[in-house]
């Protein structure tokens, strides 16, 4: 797991090259930073698997597969991962209208003078 994908490391190819490696065993790679759920922006790590886990609304919607990684570990350890979205505007709804940025003046004062 790290904070960001497999997309943002392509200046560390041999570390990129280690987690295409499945001689040993399997790798699932999640990363976040970007505010979506998917395994199809990333860039590939095959035969190993790799996905986007930063959606769900709340910082922010840069995406549009919105909701969260469903993993289940079967008996032989394997982890089998679907995404479980919600609409964008479940977790993203509009936001509200800016305030008003229009200014009022006051209304002149008596300034008293003085002699």
């Amino acid at each position: 797991f790290s904070h960001y994908p497999t997309d943002y490391l392509n200046s560390a190819p041999a570390f990129l090259a280690n987690l295409s490696n499945a001689s040993q065993h399997d790798i699932l790679y999640l990363g976040g930073h970007r505010h979506n759920v998917d395994n199809t922006t990333t860039r590939p790590i095959l035969p190993n698997r790799n996905w986007v886990v930063g959606g769900g609304g709340g910082w922010g919607c840069d995406g549009s597969s919105q909701g969260f990684l469903v993993g289940t570990v079967g008996e032989d350890y394997r982890v089998d991962t679907y995404a479980e979205l919600v609409s964008h505007d479940v977790c993203c709804p509009p936001l509200p209208p800016p305030p008003s940025t229009t200014t009022q003046s006051s209304p002149p004062r008596d300034i008293p003078t003085i002699v």
